[in-house]
């Protein structure tokens, strides 16, 4: 645990925020302008796993080289004096997850538009410089504002991110070869052939999850939730959605929309363009 005062870079530890399976999270100052940011430091246990290492410092590369304003800014990287690597990240106040919960579990259609609509135009970045994010889920998407009138949400955490393309497009990368039998992800928002071979998904996985998500939105429950890792396994592999359980204010566009979103067979998803124009129109109408 860093203690106030830390230096990191050209910022100083204020206190610790977050403590994750793998990273902690603190806030910082800019030691000369007093800009606040977000310092996310790999955890002394993650940095002995070599693959571990090389997703948190891909992560800080990627986000620094691809710069778009739904994805949260990485401001710095490097390594501390007694090795664990960090990234200094732009400040946000919160993320999705907590301001869920504040606004009682789910939100307005016209606020779950907006919010769908600038997620999936960050994940359109992402696949087109051969990203695939593979976590989208409430806790990874930080919230700037989220009010009737102003919403800015940014996606973050590429810890899990999928590279499939190199060449211009793509930013510079460490590899890292994971077990194909590994489950990487969030079990409530991962799509059926994530659960079967995460190593070898594409980019409609992230469509998949956008999908759950949009739906939790709305309806304040998880279409497949509860139970064990099997038990969701199945439920994400065979069950439909429960559109029954959106209510009657969601628009029939949104609802099938998101039905086809959640599809079992990745196939019949639709494109992010798709997605990001059929919310367009339920924002500006």
């Amino acid at each position: 645990m860093l203690v106030r005062g830390t230096q990191v870079g050209a910022h100083v530890i204020v206190r610790r925020v977050a403590v994750g399976a793998f990273s902690d999270v603190y806030s910082g100052l800019h030691a000369v302008d007093g800009t606040q940011v977000a310092v996310k430091v790999l955890s002394a246990s993650s940095c002995l796993h070599e693959e571990l290492v090389a997703r948190f410092l891909n992560e800080g590369q990627s986000l620094r080289d691809l710069r778009h304003p739904g994805l949260v800014r990485a401001l710095d990287l490097g390594l501390l004096p007694d090795g664990p690597p960090f990234i200094v990240l732009e400040w946000l106040p919160t993320d999705l997850e907590q301001a869920l919960a504040r606004a009682g579990g789910c939100l307005p259609v016209r606020t779950c538009a907006e919010v769908l609509g600038q997620v999936a135009a960050a994940l359109d970045a992402l696949h087109v410089h051969g990203l695939i994010h593979r976590d989208v889920k409430p806790a990874n998407i930080l919230v700037a504002r989220l009010d009737a009138e102003d919403v800015t949400v940014k996606l973050a955490d590429l810890g899990l991110a999928k590279r499939v393309a190199t060449g211009p497009e793509a930013p510079a990368a460490l590899p890292v070869s994971t077990a194909g039998t590994a489950v990487l992800g969030s079990w409530d928002f991962m799509a059926p052939e994530q659960w079967l071979d995460a190593k070898r998904v594409d980019a409609r996985v992230d469509v998949y999850s956008l999908g759950v998500l949009g739906f939790q939105l709305l309806a304040g429950q998880l279409p497949f939730g509860g139970g064990t890792q099997k038990e969701l396994m199945i439920r994400h592999l065979r069950m439909p959605p429960p559109l029954h359980l959106l209510g009657d204010e969601v628009p029939a566009s949104l609802r099938g929309l998101l039905g086809r979103m959640m599809a079992k067979a990745a196939g019949t998803r639709p494109p992010l363009m798709e997605v990001r124009e059929c919310v367009a129109g339920l924002v500006f109408r």
